[in-house]
C-alpha cells in the first residue's frame, strides 16, 4: 500500500504541473525547481546545476518568463540584469511563480494517503 500511496502523491504532483501546461516539459520544471531554490541564480549557474547546455537554458528561462519562441510564455520568473554586473542575468519567481511552487510544496508535505487522487 506504500507504494501505491507514493506512486499516486507523484500523480497528484504531476498533474499540479499539468495545470501550467498540459505538455508542461520536465526540464522546465527541474529549472524552476531550481529557480526556487536558488533565488538570483543566473543562466550559467542554472546551467551548471542543472547539466544542461546554456543555449537551452536561455530558451528554457524565456519560456518560463515572458519570452517564449513558440507559444504563450508561462509568467512564472522574471529575468533581471544583476546590478553588481551588468552582463549577468540573474532569474527570480514571479508572483505567479511563488503561488505554483507553493502549491507543490504543499503537496510534498502532506501526508502519504492524504490525497490519493487529484
Amino acid at each position: 500500500m506504500e507504494k501505491e500511496q507514493t506512486v499516486a502523491g507523484f500523480l497528484v504532483l504531476m498533474r499540479e504541473l499539468q495545470k501550467i501546461d498540459p505538455e508542461f516539459p520536465l526540464q522546465y520544471a527541474i529549472c524552476l525547481a531550481e529557480i526556487t531554490i536558488n533565488e538570483g541564480i543566473s543562466l550559467t549557474g542554472l546551467s551548471e546545476k542543472t547539466g544542461m547546455p546554456l543555449s537551452t537554458i536561455s530558451r528554457i528561462a524565456g519560456a518560463l518568463s515572458k519570452h517564449r519562441q513558440k507559444g504563450t510564455a508561462y509568467g512564472l520568473v522574471k529575468v533581471s540584469v544583476s546590478a553588481l554586473e551588468k552582463r549577468r542575468k540573474e532569474l527570480h519567481l514571479t508572483t505567479r511563480g511563488h503561488a505554483v511552487m507553493n502549491g507543490i510544496v504543499d503537496i510534498l508535505l502532506e501526508k502519504p494517503g492524504q490525497r490519493l487522487r487529484a
